[in-house]
C-alpha cells in the first residue's frame, strides 16, 4: 500500500513497531487496575486484593519468560510470522474472556494462558529484524524498543481514562479489539523472509546456543540490566512521601516520574539504536552502564523531588537504551537461522531480572529504603568493568554489506 514504505525489510519494521505498540498499549490498560477488577470479582480484603494481585500481574511474565525460548525455536523452525499470528488470536480470545470473568481464579487462569501462548515481545525483535542489512539491526530493535516504553507510558493514563469512562470489563474488551488491529497488520502486510536450506540439519534445541560463553555473558548482562530498570517501582511511593511530596499528590507524583523516566528511556533507546551504526556496540553499552551508575547513585542522596524528577529524566536517556543495545548486539552474534530462539533467550533473561528485582527492592527497604539505589549502582559498575576487562562479541560496526 502507497503509507507503507516500498522497501520489504522497512515494511516489516514499521509493522512490527506498530504491532508492538498496539498489544503493550492494550496491556497497559488494564494490568494496573486489576486490584480494582479483583475486587469487582468478590475478593474483599486489602490483604487479599493485594496478594492476587500480585500473582495476576505476575505470573503471565514469569510463564512467558520460562516460554519464550521454546516460541523462538517453534519460530525458527515454523515461521516466525505464523507463530505471531497465533499469539494475536489467542490474545484476542484470552482478554475477550477476562471481560465476562465472573471469581478470580478464572482471571488467574486466563492470565496463565497469556503467559503461555504469548510471546509477542521477543518474536517482534527478530521480526522487525528479518530481512534487514546487519547494519540496521541497532535501528529496528531500538525502534521496538522505544515502542514497548511509550505503550508503558501511555498506556496507564489512557486506560484509566477508559475504566472511569465504560468500566474495566469493557476496557478488557477494547484491549482484545487493540490486539485485532494488530494481527491484521501482520497477517495482512508482514512480509516472512524465506528460509535458507541449511547445509546440516538444525539442532532439536537452543542448547547449542547456550553453549557459547558470548551467549551466557549477554544473558547475565541483560538479567542484571533489566533488574536495575524495574527495581524502582515498588518503593518510588514511600521514597516521594519521604521527599515532602504531599499525600494528596503522591499518585501523580508518581506517575509523572514513571512517564518522565519512560520516555526518556524511548528516546534513548531509538538513539543508541541508530549509533550503532557508527559506534562499537559494546562500547555504547559500557558508556551507558557507566553512565547510569553516575546518575543512580545521587538518586539515594538527594532530598528534593524536583532534583529527584531530573535525575530520574537522566537516567532514561543514560541507561534506558542498555537493553536495546544488548539485544542488537545478541542479534549480530548468532545467525538469522537461531535468531527467534536466540531472542527467546535473551528476553526470558531479562524478563526474569524484571521479575526479580521489586521482590529484592521491597526486601532492601526493610532494612534502607534508598539501598536499592546503591545495589543498582554496584551492578552497573560491575557491569562496565567486566564489559571493558572482558569485551563481548558485536564490538564492532556491523557491515553494511552483511547478512540481511
Amino acid at each position: 500500500m502507497r503509507w507503507l514504505p516500498a522497501e520489504a525489510w522497512v515494511r516489516n519494521q514499521y509493522v512490527m513497531v506498530a504491532t508492538v505498540f498496539v498489544v503493550f498499549t492494550g496491556f497497559a490498560f488494564v494490568l494496573p487496575f486489576l486490584p480494582l477488577y479483583v475486587r469487582q470479582l468478590g475478593v474483599a480484603s486489602d490483604e487479599a486484593v493485594a496478594l492476587w494481585s500480585g500473582v495476576l500481574v505476575g505470573i503471565s511474565p514469569l510463564i512467558a519468560g520460562l516460554m519464550a525460548p521454546v516460541w523462538g525455536r517453534l519460530a525458527d523452525r515454523h515461521g516466525q510470522k505464523r507463530m505471531v499470528v497465533r499469539a494475536l488470536v489467542s490474545y484476542v480470545f484470552l482478554l475477550g474472556l477476562s471481560a465476562a470473568a465472573t471469581h478470580v481464579h478464572h482471571l488467574l487462569a486466563l492470565r496463565i494462558g497469556v503467559g503461555l501462548f504469548g510471546g509477542i515481545g521477543p518474536l517482534g525483535l527478530s521480526m522487525a529484524t528479518s530481512l534487514a542489512p546487519r547494519d540496521q539491526t541497532g535501528r529496528a530493535v531500538g525502534l521496538i524498543q522505544a515502542a514497548q516504553i511509550m505503550a508503558a507510558a501511555v498506556g496507564p493514563l489512557a486506560g484509566g481514562l477508559l475504566a472511569d469512562t465504560i468500566g474495566i470489563r469493557a476496557t478488557f474488551v477494547v484491549t482484545a479489539a487493540l490486539c485485532g488491529v494488530a494481527l491484521w497488520l501482520v497477517a495482512r502486510y508482514y512480509q516472512e523472509s524465506v528460509p535458507e536450506a541449511p547445509a546440516v540439519a538444525a539442532p532439536a534445541s537452543g542448547a547449542p546456543l547456550l553453549r557459547r560463553r558470548d551467549v551466557l555473558a549477554l544473558l547475565v548482562v541483560l538479567f542484571l540490566v533489566n533488574f536495575v530498570g524495574r527495581s524502582f517501582t515498588p518503593i518510588l511511593p514511600l521514597h516521594l512521601q519521604r521527599l515532602a511530596v504531599p499525600a494528596a499528590s503522591l499518585a501523580l507524583a508518581t506517575g509523572l516520574l514513571i512517564s518522565a523516566y519512560s520516555v526518556a528511556a524511548a528516546v534513548s533507546s531509538t538513539v543508541l539504536g541508530r549509533a550503532t551504526r557508527r559506534f562499537p556496540p559494546r562500547a555504547l553499552l559500557a558508556a551507558s552502564l557507566a553512565a547510569g551508575a553516575a546518575t543512580v547513585l545521587p538518586m539515594a542522596l538527594i532530598s528534593s523531588f524536583t532534583v529527584f524528577l531530573a535525575l530520574a529524566l537522566l537516567l532514561g536517556l543514560a541507561s534506558g537504551g542498555a537493553l536495546t543495545i544488548c539485544y542488537t548486539i545478541g542479534g549480530l552474534m548468532v545467525p538469522s537461522a537461531q535468531r527467534a530462539t536466540a531472542f527467546g533467550f535473551f528476553s526470558g533473561a531479562a524478563l526474569f531480572g524484571g521479575a526479580i528485582s521489586p521482590t529484592v527492592a521491597g526486601l532492601l527497604a526493610h532494612w534502607n529504603l534508598r539501598g536499592i539505589y546503591y545495589l543498582d549502582a554496584v551492578l552497573f559498575v560491575l557491569l562496565t568493568a567486566g564489559l571493558l576487562a572482558v569485551g563481548m562479541a558485536g564490538a564492532t560496526v556491523p557491515s553494511r554489506a552483511g547478512e540481511a
